[in-house]
């Protein structure tokens, strides 16, 4: 009997904990967001955008180019774009590869070159569908 109360009382504390982390955060509102990356004048595919918002938000919003070096943004859920605000961006450009323990992970072909968000480019996404001038990285 001590063993069932203790599950059953564990088992309650760990939905309470969990219903209590899932109503703190919500989705926040988006606007479609897209944009463009061309390295050394091509077109960037398969880097890794984000935007780091300078403003208090839980959600990074990020995405991927296709072959023609464009992007659609995700916040909450797929392509549904960034909340307005202002943002740094960063560029990944990311391969399979396996870190010192031989274990697998993803490597930045850059090395971090763009991918500090102190000193990366800065943008505004408005309160409407935002296209984002085009990345000009070397």
């Amino acid at each position: 009997m001590q063993t069932r109360t203790s599950s059953l009382v564990l088992v309650a504390f760990v939905c309470s904990a969990v219903v209590g982390c899932s109503e703190n955060i919500s989705a926040p509102r988006t606007v479609p967001t897209t944009g463009t990356v061309m390295f050394k004048g091509k077109p960037a595919a398969g880097v890794k955008v984000t935007l780091h918002p300078k403003f208090n938000m839980t959600f990074t919003p990020n995405g991927m180019t296709g072959k023609d070096g464009q992007f659609s943004l995700s916040t909450a859920a797929p392509l549904d774009g960034a909340p307005p605000g202002e943002y740094s961006v960063t560029f990944e450009l990311l391969r399979a590869g396996a870190d010192k323990r031989g274990l697998d992970t993803e490597i930045d072909v850059w090395k971090g070159k763009h991918a500090n968000p102190d000193t990366g480019p800065k943008v505004t996404v408005g309160s409407s569908a935002t296209t984002l001038e085009t990345f000009q990285l070397d």
